[in-house]
């Protein structure tokens, strides 16, 4: 007779690690199966010829309410990387940050000439306005494109191109700005309100410290489900389980799959490219995040071991690239790559070493305006199946977690918190 379990949870990534910390701390007896070898999702680290390297550029915003309630933030040993940005373009550079958290910033923000003097008062005037209204309120109200909010907010076109664009497409993976404005201005707020870090470890020691204490089983792809009143028989390659209930934290693609239910055609995946390159001297001193200004193939990169020099080798560097979408052709693209940092860097770039090159198809679900009434409900027509999914909420860290308590409170008959909150 197949031993009952209590709870299972299909998924080792940020959704179900936290749907089954919530439980275990409700008293439910939970498993995790995960189909990989190791747990995390999209938020993992691999080690490669002593570099450690996170599965994409990612950071960890400490405003998150979800990261104040799940993670032990004194534990992953934060690194802080400077508020702002410098915005790249063969003709040179422009520091931009904010001087209130960082006063060395200031002349430069003040000599950058792709903010005019009404962009830099905008900018207080949007951070002033964004303070006072609850985070999670961001996400309610009309909606429109992040471009057309901008140009209404007033911002020139120089600055939207050159800053906005590059900046906030390394967020939403799309640097064209039709995302949300209710995601914009709650990132924003986000960027206002807290810091911007990495674990020194790499961001796979966030994901490592929510599995720590959890019956984890690897290697464990589930093949179906079959959902009864009183139970879930979950199928794997190697024979069944019988579970009271199941939470499915998954992608969407393996949510239709395993539930029936599929997420409207409004949210479909957006992919991303990271390019790995070691240095045996460094090439530049930056901490801040890297914008591409100009047209290409580079959205942003940044010296993630000036941030955090145990990221490489003792003596070593290392800076990571994004690309936006998923070029097939890795020749080509390192090309390409290395023309572009060629006009930052000059002759020097030829000597940066490719280390690897990642490609995530579905890094993110597209997030228009309006996207929130095409989210995945967490119930579904199965009995004792819940999903814990970001298309539940909206596709960031923080909409991981949070989807994770919301699937937990659903299984233990709570009510579920305000979205962004």
């Amino acid at each position: 007779m197949t031993q009952m379990q209590p709870t299972v949870v299909i998924g080792g990534g940020l959704a179900g690690l936290t749907a089954a910390r919530a439980l275990r701390r409700a008293g439910v007896g939970v498993r995790v199966l995960e189909a990989a070898g190791e747990v995390g999702g999209r938020v993992r680290s691999r080690v490669l010829d002593g570099f450690t390297l996170d599965r994409g550029f990612q950071v960890l915003f400490t405003a998150y309410p979800a990261v104040g309630r799940e993670l032990d933030l004194a534990r992953l040993d934060l690194v802080t990387l400077p508020p702002g940005a410098v915005i790249m373009s063969p003709g040179g550079r422009e520091r931009v940050g904010d001087p209130v958290r960082d006063p060395k910033s200031l002349p430069t923000t003040l000599r950058a000439r792709t903010f005019s003097l009404k962009d830099k008062l905008l900018v207080g005037k949007l951070a002033a306005e964004l303070s006072g209204v609850p985070a999670a309120h961001l996400l309610l109200g009309d909606d429109e494109p992040t471009g057309d909010f901008l140009r209404r907010f007033g911002f020139s076109e120089r600055a939207i191109g050159r800053f906005f664009a590059p900046f906030f497409g390394g967020i939403f993976l799309k640097r064209d700005l039709s995302t949300s404005a209710r995601l914009f201005r709650y990132y924003f707020r986000m960027l206002l309100s807290g810091r911007t870090t990495l674990p020194r470890g790499g961001m796979g020691r966030v994901t490592q410290g929510l599995a720590e204490g959890l019956d984890v089983t690897l290697g464990a792809r589930v093949e179906a489900l079959s959902a009864r009143e009183d139970g879930v028989t979950v199928r794997l390659a190697d024979g069944t389980l019988e579970a009271s209930r199941v939470i499915v934290a998954t992608d969407p693609p393996e949510v239709a799959r395993l539930t029936g239910v599929s997420a409207p055609s409004a949210l479909t995946g957006v992919g991303s490219t990271y390019l790995y390159f070691a240095a045996t001297r460094p090439l530049d001193d930056e901490r801040r995040l890297l914008l591409n200004a100009e047209p290409g193939v580079i959205n942003n990169a940044i010296w993630v071991s000036n941030v955090n020099p145990l990221l490489a080798p003792e003596g070593q560097h290392l800076l990571v690239v994004t690309v936006l979408g998923v070029p097939e052709d890795d020749a080509a693209l390192e090309t390409a790559v290395r023309a572009e940092l060629g006009a930052w860097y000059g002759m020097a770039a030829a000597a940066l070493r490719l280390l690897a090159v990642e490609r995530i198809p579905f890094a993110q679900f597209a997030q228009p305006p309006g996207f929130a009434a095409h989210l995945l409900p967490h119930r579904t027509p199965l009995p004792n199946v819940v999903i814990a999914s970001e298309a539940t909420s909206m596709s960031s860290i923080q909409g991981a977690m949070e989807s994770g308590e919301q699937a937990a409170a659903c299984l233990l008959g709570r009510g579920g918190r305000a979205r962004g909150a």
